[in-house]
């Protein structure tokens, strides 16, 4: 791998899975947007029944954090190729689906399916990908996958003026149109063979030598693969012991911080609209006011892309999220119109610059037969902490009658999962997969 470089191979795996990141964004993002429309269409408002209102927000997640634990034990069993294909398309029949939804329940069981596939993607994408990439090449472009995280926000703001606000309330054409790309992308997915590290785990080295002559370009002797790769299946338990205990735990923290953080911020601003009224911002501009986090997300990719390589990933990633816990800090207390803005653009730039170092982080901290069930770990936990943030979010609001105190404790989670990686964490940069 390293001695083949980076090659059109890759720039074709790089786009397909990020493609892939855009649905994953839109969906979490876009429910948010249109989940009041179809209340309004069922005759609903989220005051009349605030618990179904929320399980049907919160829908999307529960079935990415149970697809994430099956589907990345499946594709380290079964092979990520599987895993790859139908996950997406799994995506995309559920969300065409929900366009049939007849009441708001059934629009929260066609999105906790849907939700599914996105757990299989969420997993099965930068595993794979980081076992195509070559090591000098692999934390720059592990960051780039989550480059297309804002164009999906971007996205989802789009179909939302365009379905929701200029269409009258087409949500049901909405969903039918965001079906269409993912199945394209299914399309596109089949021509990605099976990870080589798969084949060699699994002692079929010939195949894994075909595959590094397609992606490589080089000459690979099937003699030349040692099989002492081959191994049999591993067992969940060694996650959380000898050598992995610790990086199971440094997982664990980080992947917390940074889902509590970006969730009970991002899907918790709603509660800081009098903050807005208070600093002289019409909350009608709300909307402009997420495009510009939005835009701010993709600077702080770019320097993530470089830092990753430059200083590596542990302490670009701890650096990121104890800067993101200070600039939350000052969004919290902000009280000028400035200060809430460039708080705001400064808490995306660093939270999700630290979302793109977690992934190249992540994809190394683990070998080869644990890669997905590490990743399926860490998205487990943090689509648990992305459904609670929120909740605790306002619990903090409703016994303090203000927002400091639940922004504040954004960013003290944020910082502290910066220092926890900073005192525990190892270094992966440079790392050969085993």
């Amino acid at each position: 791998m390293r001695e083949g470089g980076f090659t059109s191979f890759h720039r074709r795996v790089v786009l397909l899975t990020g493609f892939a990141w855009t649905f994953v964004a839109f969906e979490i993002i876009l429910i948010g947007f249109v989940l009041p429309t179809i209340f309004s269409q069922f005759g609903l408002t989220p005051a009349s029944n605030p618990v179904l209102y929320f399980l049907v927000a919160s829908a999307t997640l529960i079935g990415s954090f149970i697809g994430s634990l099956l589907l990345g034990r499946l594709a380290d069993d079964r092979g990520r190729r599987t895993v790859f294909l139908t996950s997406i398309l799994w995506y995309s029949v559920f969300t065409a689906l929900t366009a049939v939804a007849w009441d708001p329940w059934s629009v929260f069981g066609f999105r906790l399916l849907a939700g599914l596939g996105l757990g299989g993607m969420l997993v099965v994408d930068p595993s794979l990908l980081s076992e195509f990439l070559p090591p000098q090449s692999r934390g720059r472009y592990m960051v780039l996958l989550d480059f297309f995280w804002p164009i999906g926000f971007l996205l989802a703001i789009g179909f939302w003026w365009i379905f929701i606000i200029q269409g009258g309330g087409q949500w049901r054409w909405l969903f039918v149109a965001a079906a269409f790309p993912a199945f394209i992308a299914f399309l596109a997915r089949a021509t990605v063979p099976e990870s080589p590290f798969y084949f060699a785990r699994q002692g079929r080295l010939d195949d894994a030598a075909k595959v590094l002559r397609r992606v490589t370009g080089l000459s690979v002797a099937t003699e030349s693969l040692s099989k002492e790769q081959t191994i049999p299946r591993a067992p969940i338990s060694a996650l959380f012991g000898g050598r992995l205990l610790r990086r199971s735990a440094v997982t664990i923290v980080v992947w917390i911080a940074l889902n509590f953080s970006y969730y009970g911020l991002f899907l918790s601003l709603p509660f800081a609209l009098p903050v807005f009224a208070a600093v002289g911002l019409d909350v009608r501009l709300l909307a402009e006011f997420f495009i510009v986090s939005a835009f701010a997300q993709f600077p702080g990719y770019l320097v993530s892309m470089f830092l990753v390589e430059a200083w590596g990933r542990k302490r670009t990633l701890a650096v990121f999220l104890i800067l993101g816990g200070v600039s939350g800090y000052f969004f919290a207390t902000a009280t000028e119109l400035w200060a809430l803005f460039v708080s705001l653009a400064l808490v995306s730039f660093f939270n999700l610059g630290a979302w793109g170092a977690v992934y190249p982080y992540t994809s190394e901290l683990f070998p080869t037969q644990y890669r997905a069930t590490g990743f399926g770990m860490a998205e487990g936990v943090g689509k648990v902490t992305a459904i609670l943030g929120p909740v605790l979010f306002g619990a903090l609001y409703a016994s303090t009658g203000g927002i400091i105190a639940p922004l504040t404790a954004i960013a003290v989670v944020m910082a502290l999962g910066g220092f926890v990686l900073a005192g525990i964490g190892p270094e992966t940069k440079g790392q050969v997969f085993t």
